[in-house]
């Protein structure tokens, strides 16, 4: 009986075995929105498994499962639905719009913020308007998209720093830049500068990979900075870097990209006969000149090329997330002797340890290798000395050997030989512990670094400096923070809620640097600097800064319709005099959702309108740390009778205090239509004061001749729009476009007086050609008025201070011609999409500004022995009556023709095509017969594909600028233009 029993019992399991498999079946259908449009990139996953696929374009799905299985749809911005399997195998799914998911879209200082609830001022740019840029800088990425933001390459070399100022220049000696916080740590982003001095700043950022990068949060009114205090004035820039998700699905993925680069503008030069002609014309001798003809121009050039590499994996569960990605970049530059290696690594973690307990850690590592090149204003420059070298000299001599080439060096040769490599190795990252320590109430303790481990490294070899050169640089810079914050969030009885955040931080800066130089080497195979005969620079040098914060913001809401934030924060930094070393900053904002009032339930077209104002207070600590201190140097002056001593080399000022500024903020946004268009109007008014500036003091004091002191003030007034549409949508086709534009007018307010111009007015010489003006902006140029030639005599003819014709002008003749700042700025992108293709296009633009090319001081110099522009410069006056651009060789204005005046100011406004991509994503139909990947897509890139600028910028790049400071910005010298790229790539998604 007992085996019969066993016997019944196995064939019984063997039929629900049978059964079970029986059950498996693939299941099909489509997703699609509320709208009944496919939602592509669904992910869908048998509840329980690891078993998941994705939509595609079309919305289309197919998965094997069980009945009884529980199929869970999941997408950005929908609500998550969770549907059992029966016995149909197909299953078409309606995702509803999330919207308490849509709107947490804004990430604020210290925290996350619903959009609909925001009084701030905040651009986000996210990582559907990052995936089709490429850059190597991050800064890059940000260029046109979030208006009143300013992104300019200050040269097309690797590794250069961008310079970004947010509506307008907010300083005017100290540090203009943003603060930029990665995971909620403020970075070290002070320039890496070089031996060779001329404006060499590295960008701060080059470490980071922009692939790494979610998206950007661009904090813009005073409302949304205060709460960094001292570092807020310039504006703040959060990026977020990526995380992993949370649905149970492990996605790995994997891109490649090679890129080939070349200038975007080039001048021409002449050849030597062309050169030697033109001296012929200007009455000069061309005997004893070499033969032979040499392009240096086209010799400092190449094609580069670069490759990319990333591979990610990210993915979660319920209770765990993570993010882990690998990339590694080899680049070559379009100017020979300049190349970028990058390797980078970051794992993002977090952990819900306990239902009230969570912790995490984000962290990047990265190594970064530049061969750097000089940028402008030096004769050791690629492009400085290519356009000024004769074209009679050659780089070789007969034998193929290199030459020395006098004072206009050969840049081959050193590019060629010498060594300028610069590498760093950067860890940024935070570690976190979250707690929920009472209903409502949450701990948070953070702890992030920034530490960045500099080596710089200069070999000169004798061809190019006799007896050669050696120089290394070592430097480290640590950047420790700790950050705890109590967050209580409550909503009473169901109208009032209630979000206070409170928080202390500390944060400790430390920079050391030892240098060593030296002279004399016995051979060119010596490559270290201690093999150097004569040491002529040995030094050592640190630095500490501290700062100390406590900080609260309040938010309130009364129906989600009627908005009231505020913030407060005291810092205490040891930066400045120790009687102003504490400030206090804070901000207030209201706000109306306009569209939640009853009297609007009729007004369909209008989805949701939006009112708010602030006004706030926020600092600028860019300084450095010893500018309030009094400081003795030995050196030149520092001895006396033979005994060694010390001098004073800055006076003290006990009262130095960060510059303040004070700042309105109104805005209007919404969206109509159904959400298929969304805008935003902001005007803002920002008065800074307490300006960081040198005031001369009286001679009889002895020593330094300034002291730093807060006098003078400045303004920025403006408007920023944004205007987004989705223009056309069907089944197969979409159009989306976005535009936006920021007005900026920046005006000086007061200064020191030490200078007077003619008129009374306040100013600050900043270069030979601008001036920072009382009631004009921080970048006015001051130029003599150039005319032209005049085709009846053949002179060349400016204006005088009258106004009058004059072919001898003097520095007395010169006027304010125009400024630096752009009357406005923007981008304009569009995204075109059709079945499984896709076209970008996006476009920034500016307008109103003035730039000054200086070089054309050198190459439009007819009495100069250094080569010409082969556009202007053939163009001779020989007869009356000829439209000549070049005065008559006999006249007396030949020789002063190539002064400084406007001749060489140029129309700064330009509308370029920053960014074009064509892309294709393999139909999912054919990725389910492979198996293995959830989305492949291939891409064609191109950057700075044209540009429509003034006539008279022929091959000039109006995009670059060789000074990083607030005083000079729009000038150039030789600087390199941006490049023009070409990229090809594949990402595969499995």
């Amino acid at each position: 009986m007992k085996t019969k029993f066993s016997g019944i019992l196995t064939l019984l399991l063997a039929f629900v075995v049978q059964l079970t498999f029986a059950q498996e079946k693939t299941i099909s259908g489509t997703v699609s929105d509320n709208s009944g449009l496919p939602l592509p990139g669904v992910n869908i996953l048998v509840s329980g498994t690891t078993n998941g696929t994705q939509t595609d374009f079309d919305g289309k799905y197919s998965i094997k499962a069980n009945v009884g299985d529980v199929l869970v749809y999941s997408y950005i911005g929908q609500v998550t639905q969770k549907i059992t399997v029966g016995t149909s195998q197909t299953i078409n799914v309606v995702l509803e719009e999330d919207a308490a998911v849509l709107e947490e879209v804004v990430v604020i200082g210290y925290g996350v913020q619903s959009q609909r609830k925001s009084v701030q001022s905040v651009s986000v740019v996210n990582a559907e308007n990052l995936e089709n840029i490429q850059g190597i800088s991050p800064q890059v990425l940000l260029q046109g998209q979030a208006s009143g933001v300013q992104v300019v390459q200050s040269s097309g070399i690797l590794g250069a720093a961008p310079v970004v100022n947010i509506r307008g220049t907010a300083t005017i000696s100290s540090g203009s830049q943003p603060l930029y916080v990665i995971d909620g740590v403020p970075l070290n982003d002070t320039d890496q500068g070089t031996n060779q001095g001329a404006n060499q700043g590295l960008n701060p950022l080059a470490d980071l990979n922009p692939d790494d990068i979610e998206s950007f949060s661009v904090l813009k009114d005073a409302a949304a900075v205060s709460i960094y205090g001292s570092r807020g004035a310039n504006g703040v820039i959060l990026i977020n870097t990526k995380k992993g998700s949370k649905d149970g699905v492990t996605r790995v993925s994997v891109s490649f990209d090679t890129s080939i680069t070349e200038a975007t503008d080039i001048l021409e030069v002449m050849t030597a006969s062309e050169l030697k002609d033109q001296f012929v014309r200007a009455g000069r001798s061309i005997a004893g000149l070499p033969d032979g003809n040499f392009d240096w121009v086209d010799g400092v050039q190449q094609t580069g090329i670069s490759r990319n590499v990333n591979a990610s994996v990210s993915g979660g569960s319920q209770k765990t997330s993570y993010f882990v990605n690998f990339s590694k970049e080899d680049a070559e530059g379009f100017i020979i002797g300049n190349a970028l290696k990058r390797t980078s690594a970051r794992v993002n973690l977090s952990h819900q340890a306990k239902d009230w307990l969570k912790v995490g850690i984000n962290l990047g590592v990265s190594n970064n290798s530049i061969d750097r090149v000089g940028s402008e204003n030096s004769t050791f420059a690629p492009f400085t000395s290519a356009y000024l070298q004769s074209p009679w000299v050659l780089p070789f001599d007969d034998e193929g050997n290199f030459r020395n080439t006098g004072f206009i060096a050969n840049v081959i040769a050193i590019e060629t030989l010498d060594i300028n490599d610069y590498k760093s190795d950067r860890v940024t990252g935070n570690v976190f512990v979250e707690a929920e320590i009472l209903e409502n109430l949450t701990f948070k303790s953070d702890f992030g670094i920034d530490r960045v481990f500099l080596d710089q490294i200069e070999r000169s070899f004798e061809i190019n400096s006799p007896d050669g050169y050696g120089f290394n640089n070592f430097s480290q810079q640590h950047k420790w923070l700790t950050t705890n914050t109590l967050n209580y969030k409550n909503k009473f009885n169901e109208v009032h809620s209630l979000d206070i955040l409170a928080g202390i931080a500390y944060e400790k800066n430390e920079i050391r640097s030892i240098t060593v130089e030296g002279t004399g080497f016995a051979s060119d195979a010596l490559l270290n600097v201690n093999s150097a005969s004569t040491p002529t620079l040995t030094s050592s040098s640190g630095t500490n800064s501290a700062l100390y914060s406590i900080f609260s913001r309040l938010s309130y809401d009364y129906k989600g319709k009627y908005l009231l934030e505020s913030s407060i924060r005291r810092d205490q930094s040891s930066r400045f005099g120790v009687e102003n070393r504490n400030g206090t900053f804070y901000s207030v904002g209201l706000g109306w959702v306009v569209t939640d009032e009853s009297f609007m339930d009729n007004v369909t077209f209008i989805d949701r309108l939006k009112l708010s104002g602030s006004y706030g207070t926020a600092g600028n600590d860019r300084i450095g740390n010893f500018n309030s201190l009094g400081l003795f140097g030995s050196g030149v002056g520092a001895s006396y009778n033979g005994v060694s001593g010390s001098s004073p080399t800055s006076i003290s000022n006990p009262e130095l205090k960060w510059e303040l500024t004070k700042g309105y903020n109104f805005s209007l946004s919404g969206e109509l239509f159904n959400n298929r268009l969304d805008f935003s109007v902001d005007y803002y008014d920002n008065d800074t004061e307490d300006l960081i500036l040198n005031v001369p003091i009286p001679d009889e004091i002895g020593g330094p001749n300034t002291i730093t002191s807060n006098v003078g003030s400045l303004n920025n007034k403006g408007f920023d729009v944004q205007l987004g549409a989705t223009l056309l949508k069907s089944k197969d086709f979409s159009w989306y476009t976005s535009v936006n534009v920021g007005f900026n007018t920046n005006e000086i307010t007061s200064l020191p007086g030490q200078n007077l111009d003619e008129n009374g007015d306040e100013f600050i010489q900043s270069t030979a050609s601008q001036r920072a003006v009382k009631g004009r902006s921080v970048s006015e140029f001051y130029l003599i008025r150039y005319v032209g030639v005049n085709p009846v005599t053949g002179d060349a003819e400016w204006l005088n201070k009258d106004g009058n014709v004059t072919t001898s002008p003097t520095a007395d003749d010169r006027e304010y011609v125009g400024s630096a700042v752009p009357d406005y700025i923007g981008g304009w992108r569009n995204t075109f999409k059709y079945k499984d293709f896709e076209l970008s296009l996006f476009a920034n633009f500016s307008q109103g500004n003035e730039i000054y090319v200086d070089g054309l001081r050198f190459v439009e110099n007819p009495n100069s022995t250094f080569n010409k522009s082969r556009e202007t410069m053939l163009n001779f006056w020989q007869n009356p009556g000829d439209n000549a651009y070049v005065p008559s060789s006999s006249s007396s204005t030949f020789a002063t023709f190539a002064q400084r005046s406007t001749s060489q100011l140029r129309d700064g406004s330009f509308f370029r095509l920053k960014n074009a991509t064509i892309a294709y994503n393999i139909p999912k139909k054919f990725l389910d017969k492979m198996n293995i990947f959830t989305n492949i897509r291939i891409f064609a890139t191109g950057t700075n594909l044209f540009t429509l600028k003034a006539d008279n910028l022929e091959g000039i790049d109006p995009e670059v600028t060789d000074v990083s400071s607030s005083l000079g910005q729009g000038e150039t010298f030789f600087t390199p233009p941006q490049s023009k790229t070409y990229t090809i790539g594949l990402r595969l998604n499995f």
